[in-house]
């Protein structure tokens, strides 16, 4: 049987008073899972929520005409999913599939009905948390689309990042290099002509190889930290372009199911129709002969 400290892990049963607990452990029935077993299958009708004891679980959503699938979420032990089958009773709107052996506890949703009809309180406790979780859900499902990857990424850097980016910048462009040319044309020239002064680094010019190397020993780490820094920001590039495709490809998913349910609804409003015009032939066949007959 499953634990009432492992029920009040669960966000919408955490508010739930002792006594109600001690009915709600009993709703429970222990279910096992092998690798690769299904718990439940996309367009299934749900009829109970599940909450993981041990295991993984994953949720992956059929694409390509339901040929193949994309995972969405992988689920560990203490998570749960299928809570909207006990409020809706609709088609699961995901695959679940154990990615090991697994054990899990599944409450089934005549028996959660029967709970919250004996608790008024509890049921407006829970709706109240569901609200909430499909919230935040449709925040975040409106924000993947709108970041900016530039910004994002700007946002993460410290300032000795910003620094480091700054100084690998410069010391690439051309401003550098003709400055630098520049410096060392004049620093060999002032210390070659000994007209008005005694050169202050004389030739082999000891001094300048000097701040030579320590300019190349310190440039080399600065420009290795921002090429590592490029890298992480390539792969935070793809993570958010992979937000912003699995967001598209939802959203085309919810337009096709918008369009399959307005052409089920005008080819229902056709056979509607159909069967009208057919039942008033049936009923009155002389007046349609009579129209008939009527036109030129």
């Amino acid at each position: 049987m499953i634990s009432q400290d492992f029920l009040q892990n669960i966000p919408i049963f955490e508010k739930l008073s002792p006594a109600d607990f001690e009915v709600l452990v009993k709703l429970w029935k222990p279910r096992k899972l092998r690798k690769s077993g299904v718990l439940f299958r996309y367009g299934e009708t749900g009829t109970s929520m599940v909450v993981i004891e041990e295991g993984t679980i994953e949720i992956s959503v059929p694409i390509e005409n339901e040929k193949k699938e994309m995972q969405i979420s992988v689920l560990h032990e203490g998570e749960f999913v299928g809570e909207l089958a006990l409020i809706d009773g609709l088609p699961r709107t995901a695959t679940a599939r154990a990615l090991e052996s697994s054990r899990v506890h599944e409450m089934k949703r005549d028996d959660f009905v029967q709970f919250l009809l004996e608790r008024p309180a509890v049921a407006i406790s829970m709706m109240s948390e569901m609200g909430k979780r499909l919230r935040a859900t449709n925040e975040l499902v409106q924000s993947l689309a709108s970041k900016n990857v530039n910004e994002e990424i700007e946002e993460r850097l410290t300032f000795g990042e910003r620094l480091a980016d700054k100084i690998a910048e410069f010391g690439g462009s051309w401003t550098f290099i003709t400055g630098f040319m520049l410096l060392l044309g004049l620093w060999m020239l002032v210390n070659s002509l000994q007209l008005w002064f005694r050169p202050f680094d004389e030739f082999p010019f000891i001094f300048l190889n000097l701040m030579l190397s320590c300019l190349a020993a310190l440039q080399a780490p600065i420009i290795m930290m921002s090429q590592n820094r490029a890298q992480k920001k390539d792969r935070l590039k793809a993570e958010l372009d992979y937000q912003v495709n699995l967001k598209s490809e939802l959203m085309i998913q919810q337009l096709h199911v918008k369009f399959d349910e307005l052409r089920a609804n005008e080819i229902h409003d056709i056979h509607a129709a159909i069967d009208a015009r057919i039942r008033a032939l049936l009923n009155n066949p002389e007046g349609v002969r009579n129209s008939g007959r009527s036109q030129p």
